[in-house]
């Protein structure tokens, strides 16, 4: 992976929106405009404030260089067709299993870059549905959706099982009458992970293997 030496490098220890290799974490001050467009109607936006037309309220170019940033990362991002975005305004998220996006991204402006992602070493090339956990001895990664019931029984049978680790927000949702979920648990053994199904198998939303690093 070529990136300047400035940017901070993390493992990926799970694919991106259940697919992408490879994440860049980038400052933008138009990251909202890709929550509601794709890349060739915000290249547009971009066009046209940069011939003069109106800018949003919230849109505010603090650097003499902002704007032409927020035209090469979109110039970049038009050459990719297969790219997922996450935004948490200023910040961009973009997912890609191409190296060569990751690359050309980071050669734009290297202190806009929060961090890159890239594939473990020693796990190159993960699967769907797996998790890389350091120091964590269980085989399974739990998440649950919204739930409209409480499960003390589940809870009660949890609370004198070694073979589960329950967080505390899961916990919480699973003991009201109603959460929004993404509340998660681990889970050690096949046969837990069954029993656990029996449980609440009908509130589980993902179940993500563990590998351990």
């Amino acid at each position: 992976m070529k990136v300047p030496q400035s940017v901070k490098v993390k493992d990926t220890v799970s694919l991106y929106l259940n697919k992408y290799q490879y994440k860049i974490v980038l400052v933008c001050p138009i990251a909202n405009w890709f929550r509601e467009y794709d890349v060739d109607t915000v290249s547009a936006k971009l066009d046209d404030v940069r011939k003069g037309g109106r800018m949003p309220l919230w849109l505010k170019f603090k650097h003499v260089d902002d704007q032409q940033y927020c035209i090469d990362v979109c110039k970049i991002l038009k050459n990719y067709a297969d790219y997922g975005v996450r935004v948490e305004h200023p910040i961009l998220n973009i997912y890609t299993n191409d190296q060569s996006q990751i690359e050309n991204l980071a050669k734009i402006d290297a202190d806009r870059i929060k961090y890159v992602c890239v594939p473990n070493k020693n796990h190159p090339s993960l699967k769907e549905n797996t998790i890389i956990v350091k120091k964590l001895d269980y085989d399974f990664k739990i998440f649950v959706g919204k739930t409209r019931k409480s499960y003390p029984e589940f809870l009660g049978w949890c609370s004198k099982n070694k073979n589960l680790r329950l967080t505390s927000r899961i916990k919480s949702d699973l003991s009201s009458n109603h959460s929004y979920g993404g509340g998660y648990f681990y889970v050690r053994g096949e046969n837990t992970l069954t029993m656990v199904k029996m449980f609440i198998g009908g509130e589980i939303s993902r179940i993500e293997q563990i590998i351990k690093a």
